[in-house]
């Protein structure tokens, strides 16, 4: 498939694109969205499981990730063939007004020229499901929100004022902590963070017609911001099902060809890229300093470099740094590009003795393969992986506390429980969303549709 560049500022269309969907006699068009790479993993199971069934489905790549490590391998190793690529360019209010924009023109082709209802599938809280779902509202169509309500819960001030005073009064215990972590009535819901996703994912909401929740904890959450019951089933998560596929490819993974230091040993899997994380300095050197001090206490370390931290290491002064600690520690310190392939990503982390991230994908994919997990915010999106006891924060204020919790986090067989997040969730999406399309006919539904007044209809005089 010919990539267009961004130097090239048009929408590209699969060659025969058009034709094929003239030729196809299928009345919706499942619009699969992606963006990013965690879009692609997520979403592949549910592209996989409608096209197995025979519906038409549509891959739209908004081009916001298209280097090698971050779609294009993922892509290939999913079976994944994009349809239409919208090529966004530029900054990030660029970005957003281009997918409304030309994903707007998209579907009223479909609509007007095709006689196909579209029906958009839009992941988690990306800047993708943010700008897609205005675009289809604005067509009078709803988007299927697939990992539907990740807000933010956020220990309130007071907690942290306590751990911090306790940790510097020696009074600090791990097991005490990760179990007042579990104690609801600590957090509040008015972060900002994950910047600007957790923005992104409050503002989907309104604009879709069927809430794929993950868990029970996120159905009960919906509903208590009003929107309707009848529109919102707990299918579990697509990572269960992404990461069934890698796993069946593991035999052919040459992640420790990448970092043959950390074969066979109890290292801890380490990425940093949010941008509260990686654009405050404070916070950044914190979490540089504690991975310091992890790999001098003879910790091994796998840290993936991305953009963001690659950008933070060099406008921070740290190169030298970490060069430094590459040479000294050979043994136990492996500082590398974040791997390209799912199923080398999977087999790294499956291996490993804990994971100490910002991310928020990886907070599922661990909860799958059942390792302890150290998630480096004030806060998290999957609430349900901190209030289950399977997940632990650190937050990056103080360099030794971090240090201290993924040491606890390491050895506790306590943190290693049970997949949250079940199988075959791609196959109950598919199966309820077809199910309310053969009872409703559609998605979006105006108030007289939604509430089946059509009976009492009188325009007589």
């Amino acid at each position: 498939m010919k990539i267009v560049s961004c130097d090239d500022k048009q929408v590209f269309i699969r060659p025969w694109f058009y034709n094929d969907i003239q030729n196809k006699s299928n009345k919706y068009a499942h619009i699969i969205m992606i963006a990013t790479k965690p879009d692609i993993i997520k979403q592949a199971p549910i592209y996989l499981e409608l096209k197995k069934r025979w519906e038409l489905v549509i891959l739209v790549h908004t081009g916001q990730h298209y280097d090698y490590n971050l779609s294009k391998w993922v892509l290939t190793e999913f079976w994944m063939d994009v349809d239409v690529n919208l090529n966004i360019y530029w900054e990030i209010t660029k970005k957003y007004s281009l997918i409304v924009e030309r994903l707007w023109d998209f579907l009223k082709i479909l609509q007007e020229d095709y006689k196909k209802i579209p029906v958009p599938y839009v992941h988690w809280d990306t800047m993708t499901a943010a700008t897609a779902d205005k675009a289809s509202f604005l067509s009078k169509v709803s988007v299927v929100h697939v990992e539907a309500w990740i807000r933010t819960y956020t220990p309130n001030k007071y907690f942290y004022y306590k751990l911090f005073s306790d940790y510097e009064n020696w009074k600090f215990d791990f097991n005490e902590y990760r179990k007042s972590l579990k104690d609801e009535s600590i957090y509040e819901l008015w972060s900002i963070e994950p910047y600007p996703e957790q923005f992104c994912t409050r503002w989907i909401e309104p604009s879709t017609g069927f809430f794929a929740a993950p868990v029970e904890f996120n159905r009960k959450t919906l509903i208590t911001e009003w929107f309707p019951q009848e529109n919102i089933k707990v299918v579990w998560n697509t990572t269960s099902d992404a990461i069934e596929i890698s796993k069946t490819k593991m035999k052919n993974s040459k992640a420790f060809e990448r970092f043959p230091n950390m074969k066979w040993k109890q290292f801890i899997f380490v990425t940093i890229h949010r941008r509260e994380n990686t654009q405050k300095r404070e916070r950044f050197l914190v979490i540089y300093y504690a991975l310091k001090k992890l790999v001098q206490d003879w910790v091994d370390v796998c840290f993936l470099w991305l953009y963001a931290s690659e950008w933070a290491i060099d406008n921070y002064w740290l190169r030298a740094d970490i060069e430094k600690l590459q040479k000294d520690y050979p043994d136990n310190f492996a500082y590398w590009p974040a791997l390209a392939h799912h199923t080398e990503v999977i087999d790294m982390i499956s291996k490993a003795w804990a994971i100490v991230s910002d991310s928020g994908s990886m907070q599922e994919e661990w909860s799958v393969l059942w390792i302890p997990y150290v998630t480096i915010r004030f806060w998290s999106d999957r609430s349900e992986t901190i209030l289950d006891g399977q997940n632990v924060l650190a937050p990056p204020i103080n360099s030794n506390l971090i240090v201290d919790i993924v040491k606890w986090a390491i050895w506790n067989k306590k943190m290693i429980k049970k997949n949250l997040y079940w199988k075959n969730v791609s196959k109950k999406i598919v199966d309820w969303i077809l199910e309310v399309l053969k009872t409703q006919g559609k998605l979006f539904r105006f108030d007289d549709e939604r509430l089946d007044l059509w009976y009492f209809f009188n325009w007589k005089i």
